[in-house]
């Protein structure tokens, strides 16, 4: 399995990338420590605070982990009553491939997304803004 190594970019809205491109023996160890690996069907809540992941604008996030198959397709969903959810999802390089403030209603984020390639993708919850936010949410992945 590989290692994924995040930094952070320097601008408003940032997301964080890989430092390096992995290769099969790439042991890196990952300079974000990941919340946990969420599943499909999996509903699980998370905290966003002080002392996580620092995103370039200065907001805190939480990168969660999905292991997807070719082909497999997920809707993954952000809901939170304290903060203005706002959602990334992140190829197993690093790269972004969708983004979502509103839309599953009331401030709350929504990505329906179809891999094109197994491997372990990322999901990063964050509030939209560049004024951090704190304050419970729930991640559930369909």
């Amino acid at each position: 399995m590989r290692t994924l190594v995040l930094a952070i970019a320097g601008l408003a809205g940032a997301v964080p990338l890989m430092a390096q491109a992995p290769t099969p023996s790439d042991t890196a160890t990952p300079l974000v420590q990941e919340i946990a690996t969420i599943r499909v069907g999996q509903t699980r809540n998370g905290l966003l605070e002080a002392g996580d992941y620092v995103m370039g604008d200065g907001t805190w996030a939480d990168v969660w982990y999905v292991q997807a198959t070719a082909g497999q397709r997920f809707v993954v969903e952000l809901r939170s009553r304290r903060f203005d959810a706002y959602l990334q999802l992140l190829d197993p390089w690093g790269n972004k491939l969708a983004e979502d403030d509103d839309g599953a209603g009331n401030g709350d984020a929504r990505i329906t997304f179809t891999a094109r390639e197994a491997g372990r993708y990322q999901v990063v919850v964050n509030n939209f803004g560049d004024t951090p936010a704190t304050g419970t949410y729930t991640l559930a992945l369909r």
